[in-house]
């Protein structure tokens, strides 16, 4: 049994991501990373407020997630790699310290993290970020394509498309900004989870126009979780690689309410876990990042939890 040293903390009382060694060297397997950026906000159907805006509190318009990467690592000391090196009984038991090197590279703006990933990408490691809203996944894959220009697969899940046409730095139009920089081939991009009513009719059509996968959550109930990942890894065949995006509110907030835009009836984490594996199954998993976590409204850290889990999946993935 290894004798428990001295926590490794990022700053004041935050611990690094599952205590891993912090570290600015980029050439690791994998760069856990911050991008504690809240940008444009919805205040209603009608109106955004500019990055840095505070408008006023409602159920509509909720903000945090710049919050939200040290209150994810607060909660994963839980799966904390200082536990034997972090033995991973989901992946037959293997000691994950043994077999990838890990460090937490603190937190960045969305430069830094476009930096980071590429020279991550430069030397085949990749980076595991925790928004952040969800425009943070447009620096980390400019970034990565950057470092290494390979045709990857991005699977978003997300119960909106995030597809419209402006602004092009915005955390509704992140995906749309990606293919029209030719970073992401519209067929390509799946987007996993889609329901209610807040979506827009030009993002459908540009997604039907243009070959985007959309699967809504209706469609996985009727088909079932197995029909649909084999439609998607039949999708991703001539890929090189997958990068996989989580934005929360996929997830039922009953589950995890620390939402900034949530919706009711959604994904149980174990439908996340259970994707995320047969996704990366037949390609390797470039990259991750999870998005939209407001720690204002958790409870009990029940949602940073969960958040830090879905992290340590994406681990799991590299491991595999």
């Amino acid at each position: 049994m290894s004798e428990r040293g001295v926590a490794r903390m990022l700053h004041g009382e935050i611990p690094t991501l599952f205590e891993a060694p912090p570290s600015q060297d980029y050439t690791k397997d994998i760069i856990l990373l911050g991008v504690p950026y809240e940008g444009i906000l919805v205040a209603d159907r009608h109106t955004l407020y500019p990055p840095g805006s505070h408008p006023p509190e409602s159920f509509y318009a909720r903000s945090g997630a710049d919050r939200a990467p040290d209150a994810i690592r607060q909660a994963s000391v839980i799966y904390s790699l200082e536990h034997e090196g972090g033995i991973a009984a989901e992946v037959n038991f293997t000691n994950i310290s043994e077999r990838l090197e890990i460090i937490d590279a603190g937190n960045h703006t969305l430069e830094g993290a476009e930096d980071i990933a590429e020279q991550a990408a430069q030397s085949d490691g990749m980076t595991i970020t925790l928004g952040g809203d969800h425009l943070v996944p447009l620096p980390l894959i400019r970034g990565k394509q950057k470092g290494k220009r390979e045709r990857t697969g991005v699977v978003v899940f997300d119960s909106h498309l995030d597809l419209h046409l402006s602004p092009p730095l915005w955390a509704g139009s992140q995906w749309r900004t990606l293919i029209d920089e030719g970073y992401v081939q519209p067929e390509d991009l799946i987007i996993v989870g889609p329901r209610g009513v807040r979506q827009s009719q030009h993002e459908i059509e540009y997604a039907r126009e243009h070959n985007v996968m959309v699967i809504p959550l209706q469609q996985i109930d009727d088909q079932g979780l197995s029909p649909v990942c084999e439609q998607i890894a039949r999708r991703l065949q001539p890929v090189d690689s997958v990068y996989i995006s989580l934005d929360i509110d996929v997830v039922d907030p009953g589950f995890c309410p620390a939402q900034k835009y949530p919706d009711a009836a959604g994904f149980s984490p174990r439908e996340i876990l259970t994707m995320m594996r047969r996704v990366t199954a037949t390609r390797p998993i470039s990259g991750f990042d999870l998005c939209c976590f407001s720690p204002r409204y958790d409870e009990g850290q029940r949602g940073a939890l969960l958040a830090a889990r879905f992290a340590l999946e994406a681990v799991y993935a590299r491991l595999r």
